[in-house]
């Protein structure tokens, strides 16, 4: 890295480039800081991935209010606790990546809640499920490609929680038929 900085500050015209990097190598900062080192798509889908656990959250939460069969409430239980772990292990690798993180939702998810909040009981479980069905595969699609994610923290945490996502999808599958 420090070869690769040198080469660029060695060219003619970056005569104050090089000022600027001889004075962050003598402070003990490098241009490999963790905030630095994210590419957009990283930090996209690690912004991406909050909104989903957040969201997921909140439906888990709405169907242990709104379900009318037992599988489908204690469905709504599971999903609220395994999500909330999956957001705490979130917020520490972007944490460690120096990665700010959103609290809220978005006005796209806010609105998905706000439907599965008015849907008639009665068609409710059906929905829930039919819905979930869906994200699942969005998601697990999603945590694929960041699996091969250049930043090892990023390849580390999609992976990981790919395993959990497809237990989910399997336990939401059974809850269909």
């Amino acid at each position: 890295m420090k070869h690769a900085i040198a080469r660029v500050a060695d060219h003619p015209r970056n005569g104050p480039l090089r000022a600027l990097l001889g004075l962050l190598l003598a402070a003990g900062i490098s241009a490999a800081t963790p905030a630095c080192s994210q590419s957009r798509s990283d930090r996209a889908f690690l912004e991406w991935a909050i909104q989903i656990e957040i969201q997921q959250q909140d439906m888990g939460r709405i169907a242990e209010r709104r379900a009318q069969l037992p599988a489908v409430r204690e469905l709504g239980t599971y999903l609220l606790g395994r999500h909330r772990q999956a957001e705490a292990r979130l917020r520490q690798t972007a944490s460690r990546l120096g990665v700010a993180l959103s609290s809220r939702l978005s006005a796209t998810h806010l609105r998905v809640q706000n439907r599965f909040a008015s849907i008639p009981s009665a068609n409710f479980d059906k929905s829930f499920i039919r819905h979930e069905i869906g994200d699942y595969r969005y998601f697990i699609a999603h945590f694929n490609a960041a699996a091969a994610s250049h930043d090892r923290s990023v390849q580390q945490y999609a992976t990981n929680e790919l395993a959990s996502l497809r237990q989910d999808q399997t336990r939401i599958l059974t809850k269909a038929h």
